[in-house]
């Protein structure tokens, strides 16, 4: 391995750790945290808002290191021989689904929560309120994260000329 591979490994490595932050972290908001929030009650409010600062603190950062990280290894492998069309299709739903949740996390939610009421009526906002909210988000990181590996199949197998 030359001085460019190593470089690529700490890329991938910063580029997992990324995505593992967030998505673990969102998997312990949502089976943990936020149980725990919801029986605790209203006296706890500054405390919860606090702590969604934090995470989303957390996440901001998760997402600038996933798009510079995320780019620079596209281009890598997009540029390898191995990179077949079925590939590049596997790809570009991973890369659709990770943009939907940036642009979710920083356009689509709400930057107050409230206790648990939601503030819009009617079946357009249910839905865009189901499809941007914490958990919604969560599932499309955990299929990303399915992507990410079918896409190491992918180009593996095809290193492998099978």
């Amino acid at each position: 391995m030359d001085v460019l591979d190593w470089i690529l490994v700490a890329i991938r490595w910063i580029h997992a750790l990324a995505a593992v932050a967030w998505v673990g972290g969102s998997i312990f908001y949502v089976l943990v945290l936020r149980p725990i929030q919801k029986r605790a009650g209203a006296g706890d409010r500054r405390e919860r808002d606090a702590t969604a600062q934090e995470f989303r603190s957390l996440v901001n950062t998760a997402i600038g290191v996933l798009l510079l990280t995320g780019v620079i290894l596209s281009v890598s492998r997009l540029t390898a021989s191995a990179a077949t069309v079925p590939y590049m299709a596997v790809l570009a739903v991973k890369i659709t689904l990770a943009l939907y949740m940036f642009y979710t996390v920083r356009f689509l939610r709400r930057r107050s929560y409230p206790d648990g009421a939601a503030l819009e009526q009617g079946r357009l906002a249910r839905w865009r309120a189901n499809l941007s909210g914490t958990t919604a988000v969560l599932v499309i990181g955990v299929l990303v994260f399915g992507l990410a590996d079918v896409l190491d199949a992918l180009f593996e197998v095809n290193l492998a000329g099978g």
